[in-house]
Parts: C-alpha cells; sequence; structure tokens
C-alpha cells in the first residue's frame, strides 16, 4: 500500500478504535517477575510471563488482546477496527516507554506501536510502524486525527517477521519515535498536554484482513 493510502487508512483510526474489555481493578500497576535489567527510573516493567493485571484483555469478533508464551499479542481481526490495550490505572503526561515487537501473522499492511496521553478513544498521540517498513506519528484530538510526521520509509525499521525494538517520548512538546536505537520519526505538537494513558497498538489496513503482533519487553521510564 502507498504512502498516501495510508494517511487516508490511519485518519479513519479513530472511527474503529475499540477497547471492549473485562476491566481490572485501578490502582498502580503491579508488574510480573522480570529477568530484565531495569533503569533507576523505571515507572512500570513486564515481560509478560504473566502480564500484568493492569493490562486490558478482551476477545470479541473484531479483535483481541491475550497473553501466549511470555509475549502479550494483539489481534485485529480486519473488520474495520484498530485494536489497542492500555495499561489501566495510571496516567502519564511526560514519559518514555520501550516494547519489542513484532508481525506474527496476516496482512504486511498494517501498524504496531504504542499510543500515549490517551485520553479516551478519540483522544491520543500514536507511534506506530509498520512490518513493510513505514513509521508514523499521528494525533487525534476529540474526533479529529492529524498527521504529525509520515507515513515515511524508514531503513532502522526491521521488515517481514523480525522484532523491533520500539522506543517513544512524549515529553512536554517533544514527541519521538525509534527503532532499533534509531530516530526514525519525530514531531512537536502542544495539542494535548494532559496525563493520559500508555497502550499498545495494532491495526490491519485493508479491511477483511487479519494482522496478529506480539509484544514483549516493555518498560515506561521518566524521560
Amino acid at each position: 500500500m502507498d504512502s498516501q493510502s495510508r494517511i487516508w487508512h490511519l485518519l479513519l483510526i479513530y472511527l474503529g478504535l475499540m477497547l471492549l474489555v473485562v476491566v481490572p481493578a485501578c490502582g498502580r500497576p503491579t508488574p510480573s517477575s522480570l529477568p530484565m535489567t531495569l533503569p533507576t527510573t523505571y515507572l512500570f516493567a513486564d515481560d509478560f510471563s504473566p502480564p500484568s493485571s493492569a493490562w486490558a484483555r478482551f476477545d470479541t469478533e473484531e479483535g483481541a488482546v491475550y497473553a501466549l508464551a511470555g509475549e502479550m499479542y494483539l489481534e485485529d481481526r480486519g473488520k474495520g477496527t484498530a485494536v489497542y490495550s492500555p495499561l489501566v490505572g495510571h496516567d502519564y503526561k511526560d514519559v518514555e516507554a520501550t516494547v519489542d515487537v513484532r508481525y506474527v501473522q496476516g496482512t504486511l499492511d498494517n501498524w504496531m506501536g504504542l499510543l500515549c496521553r490517551q485520553v479516551d478513544e478519540e483522544t491520543y498521540y500514536l507511534f506506530a510502524i509498520s512490518t513493510d517498513g513505514y513509521a508514523v506519528i499521528l494525533r487525534a484530538q476529540a474526533g479529529t486525527v492529524t498527521q504529525l510526521f509520515g507515513p515515511t520509509f524508514q531503513q532502522a525499521i526491521r521488515t517481514g517477521k523480525a522484532e523491533n525494538a520500539l522506543r517513544i517520548r512524549c515529553q512536554g512538546t517533544q514527541l519521538k519515535l525509534w527503532a532499533n536505537d534509531e530516530l526514525v520519526a519525530e514531531a512537536t505538537d502542544s495539542a494535548l498536554t494532559e496525563p493520559g494513558q500508555v497502550a499498545l497498538f495494532a491495526d490491519a489496513v485493508p479491511r477483511g484482513e487479519l494482522a496478529v503482533v506480539a509484544f514483549d519487553n516493555f518498560i515506561l521510564t521518566e524521560p
């Protein structure tokens, strides 16, 4: 799919962003047992073995979020909706997040990444990459979606089923996305200033196509 088609699809994501969950009890998230080496500024971490109960999970006709073999899977079943799983119970304004993500199966025309400052289903920043090497940053605000960066092809993004190490930073007006330690997207925006949730995200671009991605080694830190 070309870059312009990707833009138009992403501009419609907010209409179908879906969260159908049995919401866990709110409160400070409790990380699972972690073999990871954590920075001193970490706020939360999860290697999904098993996942923290703070993550929203569900299984519907439209999509699913579930844990399997030490990873968190997001599955978009091609009904015209994107799928996300927020870290329930704690909001952040200035935050940095890292996570490993890989394409598992389905269409190569997809998006996978993270949300920050998510207030509701229509207000958030989206940082995402695609299996075929594109990067994007978008703002959704009260039903209006604005392209802040891309979609642009980036050599640093590993394509196909290779794992990508993602890092995002929401700090003041600065929005940045790294893939495999290389900066692949950045933007400046002052529209969303309130604290919000951080979430995992996946989307199949073509309607009727499946997209399954898996996340691992999630860490939140102070920027």
